[in-house]
């Protein structure tokens, strides 16, 4: 079944191939979990730190194609960092109404997950010799910013986060199909489980369906411009 909200609004606030983000919104029930347990926390590090070993000598025979993958993906990552931080700060500071302590909960977890991928993908990068990536592409930037200056409630942050998620994980999806390196792969396909588990608890938020459709869909994935 497909969300009606979510088709709505990347049709029009938001172009299909604009940006992605893993984006960030709210974390997901099992998130939650992790980011209640500094052990958990710990062991995550070290396993992060453990794969990107592999991944980046993989990422090496990809190419410059797998590269130039990693290098969006950890643009777009950045965006959702500094999207969520943003948006913990406007609801800190009474900016956004009423705020369930959960959605804190959740917006800090996003927060967490993102930076992790962030993490990742850099790691993918310095270890091939490029640069890690700590800006956001300017024009997607630009256009989050412009839509989240439009947010005047929680019900607008969630929503926002909804289509951010939602892209991410098309874009990730659509990624798995072009790497060419096993562990790249596998973590490109990681991530958007997340990211779908995130889309999942926010339609729950607003009050959709949240149940994904059976296959994932690659409709509103992103591209570099």
């Amino acid at each position: 079944m497909t969300n009606d909200n979510t088709d709505t609004t990347a049709a029009g606030g938001f172009s299909r191939r604009g940006f992605l983000i893993g984006t960030g919104a709210v974390g997901a029930a099992a998130a939650l979990a992790a980011c209640g347990s500094s052990s958990s926390t710990s062991s995550s590090k070290t396993t992060t730190s453990r794969k990107a070993a592999a991944i980046t000598t993989t990422a090496a025979a990809g190419g410059g194609d797998d590269l130039a993958t990693a290098a969006f993906a950890a643009g777009l990552e950045v965006l959702a960092v500094n999207t969520y931080k943003a948006a913990l700060a406007a609801a800190t500071g009474n900016k956004l109404g009423p705020v369930p302590a959960a959605g804190a909960t959740f917006v800090q977890t996003a927060i967490t997950q993102h930076q992790a991928a962030l993490d990742k993908w850099n790691s993918v990068l310095t270890a091939n010799g490029k640069s890690a990536v700590n800006m956001p592409d300017p024009t997607l930037n630009t256009t989050v910013n412009t839509a989240f200056g439009k947010v005047t409630d929680f019900g607008g942050a969630a929503k926002l986060a909804l289509q951010l998620e939602s892209i991410a994980a098309a874009t990730y999806q659509k990624a798995v199909s072009s790497l060419t390196g096993k562990d790249a792969i596998q973590l490109a396909g990681s991530i958007q489980i997340i990211d779908m588990q995130h889309a999942a608890i926010l339609n729950y938020v607003l009050g959709n369906y949240p149940v994904p459709d059976t296959f994932a869909k690659t409709d509103l994935a992103a591209s570099p411009a």
